[in-house]
């Protein structure tokens, strides 16, 4: 008996693990373009010693092209949806970083200045925000007073990071919606493709 062909996606699952064990280096486009053989190969049922268009069917060659491509999509398709909820939480928490801040101007005056939340100061840090006009950046060791222009200008500083990361999130939107988009017609593609064929067969099974 024939040893079972493995699916692409073990496969690749494999090569994977091994090149992360071995920590090797980033492949080629020569080695990218022979694993893709290689990949091909494995899910047609063809020895990698053997050219996979000799040996699988066109049908069977179609089908593990959209099938890998599907994998793909969907695994690009997962980073970038977890890409946009990451930026989302961080656009939701610098809003809410950014009322602190209001509310902590609320009390301070030209000659009146009032103390930095933590918060604040703990965002501003983790984000690298400058908090004064000549670029100075938050020190955890010290505790911030400022006045009213003091505020405005730290306030007119976040928000502009909030506004660079709503442009980046716009930014990744899109390109999840064209990633979804390609993988919604893939697996069209692939149902209609499998519909075919088996109406294909059951009209020749009629046939006999």
């Amino acid at each position: 008996m024939g040893t079972k062909p493995i699916s692409a996606s073990q496969v690749n699952q494999q090569d994977q693990m091994a090149q992360a064990a071995n920590n090797k280096r980033p492949m080629t486009g020569q080695q990218m373009m022979k694993k893709s053989v290689q990949l091909i190969n494995q899910a047609a049922g063809a020895s990698k010693n053997v050219n996979f268009l000799s040996v699988a069917s066109l049908d069977a060659l179609m089908l593990a092209i959209m099938s890998e491509r599907a994998e793909i999509l969907e695994e690009t398709l997962r980073e970038q949806v977890q890409e946009v909820r990451k930026k989302n939480d961080k656009l939701k928490e610098s809003n809410q970083i950014l009322a602190k801040a209001r509310a902590a101007k609320s009390g301070s005056k030209e000659s009146v200045k009032t103390q930095m939340p933590e918060e604040v100061k703990q965002f501003f840090l983790n984000n690298d925000i400058a908090w004064e006009k000549n670029g100075g950046k938050i020190d955890p060791n010290k505790t911030y007073k400022l006045n009213s222009a003091q505020w405005d200008l730290a306030i007119e500083n976040m928000k502009g990071f909030t506004e660079s990361l709503t442009s980046t999130s716009q930014l990744d939107m899109t390109k999840l919606q064209s990633t979804s988009g390609k993988f919604n017609q893939t697996f069209e593609m692939m149902s209609q493709f499998v519909a075919k064929y088996y109406r294909t067969a059951d009209n020749l099974i009629r046939n006999i």
